[in-house]
């Protein structure tokens, strides 16, 4: 997304120069520069990153119900060509491992604990997510039997709306929802709407770096957060209209 718009605003700076509007030209041109220096170099991912993730910093303590739901959210996969296997994608597993200590911690604590695993075949490589993950949730030690997988999900909105009957099925209690710190917000939103009283549990927390020469890790933070950023905007402006109702 940041390149693209930094692309496009180059492209525009040509067809400026082209047309005889130096100044207009001249403009733009250095505003794109600050705004891909911002970027690559930290200020801005610095700036977006802790509005997103600072109210799910600290996790919460474990205060189990007789029934409790641990909803994980899927992040991807990736398909192996060369092995032909599907698996998780790098950035999953942060959240996969959060919700195998929650649960771990869960069944410590001698409550009933099921494992909500939501997510379908969003990247189109052939198999739900949700199926996916089970794979290594189960060699990290979740039982089937412990386990629920929701396959049809495609977005954060749809994650909420179609974990909702399974929830009910469960009877959960209390429902833990784990996924990455820059997501939460959003999900959660999405979730409350369906009238599911989750308690946040972040996988992970990410930052920017400040930096003399630009980062791509940068510049994939602030992607990851204006990604956020318009997903909660498009939230509103459906609540607003009413169009929440139709999707």
């Amino acid at each position: 997304m940041t390149l693209t718009l930094i692309l496009v605003a180059v492209l525009c700076v040509t067809v400026l120069a082209m047309l005889g509007w130096r100044l207009c030209s001249h403009a733009l041109a250095m505003a794109t520069l600050l705004g891909f220096l911002g970027i690559a170099c930290g200020p801005v991912p610095k700036l977006l990153l802790p509005a997103l993730q600072k109210p799910y910093a600290l996790r919460p303590s474990a205060d189990w119900a007789p029934s409790n739901a641990i909803v994980l959210l899927t992040a991807g996969a990736s398909f192996v060509k060369r092995d032909l296997i599907i698996e998780p994608s790098s950035s999953a597993y942060g959240r996969i491992a959060a919700a195998v200590i929650l649960y771990r911690d869960c069944k410590r604590s001698g409550a009933r604990c099921t494992l909500l695993v939501s997510g379908g075949d969003a990247n189109r490589v052939g198999e739900a997510l949700s199926v996916t993950y089970s794979r290594t949730l189960l060699q990290l030690g979740v039982p089937v039997s412990d386990m629920v997988l929701e396959t049809h999900s495609m977005d954060t909105w749809q994650n909420a709306k179609f974990a909702l009957p399974f929830l009910r099925e469960i009877g959960a209690q209390r429902v833990w929802l784990v996924t990455s710190g820059v997501h939460m917000r959003r999900a959660m939103l999405c979730f409350e709407h369906f009238g599911i009283h989750a308690t946040p549990m972040r996988a992970d927390y990410q930052r920017g770096y400040l930096s003399s020469l630009p980062i791509a890790t940068n510049v994939a933070m602030t992607d990851a957060a204006l990604h956020e950023i318009l997903g909660i905007a498009a939230y509103y402006l459906y609540e607003k209209t009413g169009w929440s109702v139709l999707v």
